[in-house]
């Protein structure tokens, strides 16, 4: 019975693998023991869904499976905020985060309570807490079911280089934006030269604007 399941499992493997492994499966496929004589992989059937399985599927309510659904999605989404904060701010890849996860629904708290193992692991976590930190210096994200993620940021980077690098680039950008003003404030450069080149000069404007805004923000959760 073993053999016979492992058999049919390999044969189905081959006929999915086929079309990008076309000639390694082809050769294996012709191998299997009971294959008929001048048959081939390349015209053999799609394999189909099994009847048993979809029978054992029915008796699971779909409000069971949209629920799975989501908590998944939520714990994806959570290592994705960690990371994005790590990356934000510059945190090493080898250096493990705390992580607080503030007013989660109960979907979202049994989900990561269940999962926090994988958590910690692809997110390079020490500590998952839930509930507000006693630190207020840190990286802040709002999940989309209203759950609040804040990682601690005092022992995971240097803050006042950090708020020192925040701080040289926003005057950077400060500089841009002043010397793209003065251009776009010139009735000659903006009446002579093309539309698109004029439009093209103000959309930079905005994204300038944009990231000094957003390295702002970052310097004040920091208490820069």
């Amino acid at each position: 019975m073993a053999r016979a399941i492992a058999l049919r499992t390999f044969d189905v493997a081959l006929r999915l693998l086929h079309p990008v492994m076309p000639f390694v499966t082809e050769a294996l496929w012709q191998r299997i023991p009971g294959r008929r004589e001048g048959t081939w992989l390349a015209t053999a059937k799609w394999p189909q869904p099994d009847a048993r399985a979809s029978t054992l599927t029915t008796g699971l309510s779909t409000a069971r499976l949209s629920t799975a659904d989501s908590a998944f999605a939520l714990v994806q989404e959570l290592v994705g905020a960690i990371r994005t904060i790590r990356a934000e701010y510059d945190v090493s890849p080898g250096k493990a985060v705390r992580v607080f996860v503030q007013h989660p629904g109960d979907v979202a708290s049994a989900a990561f309570k269940a999962e926090s193992g994988t958590i910690r692991r692809l997110a390079k976590v020490s500590e998952l807490g839930f509930g507000e930190s006693a630190n207020t210096v840190g990286g802040y994200a709002v999940l989309s079911d209203g759950s609040g993620v804040f990682v601690p940021l005092g022992d995971a980077i240097d803050v006042g280089r950090e708020c020192a690098r925040l701080g040289t680039e926003i005057e950077r950008l400060e500089q841009l934006i002043g010397s793209q003003e003065k251009k776009l404030g010139n009735e000659q450069f903006v009446s002579r030269a093309p539309a698109a080149v004029v439009e093209k000069e103000r959309e930079k404007l905005v994204s300038w604007r944009e990231q000094a805004a957003t390295l702002g923000e970052k310097r004040a959760r920091l208490g820069c």
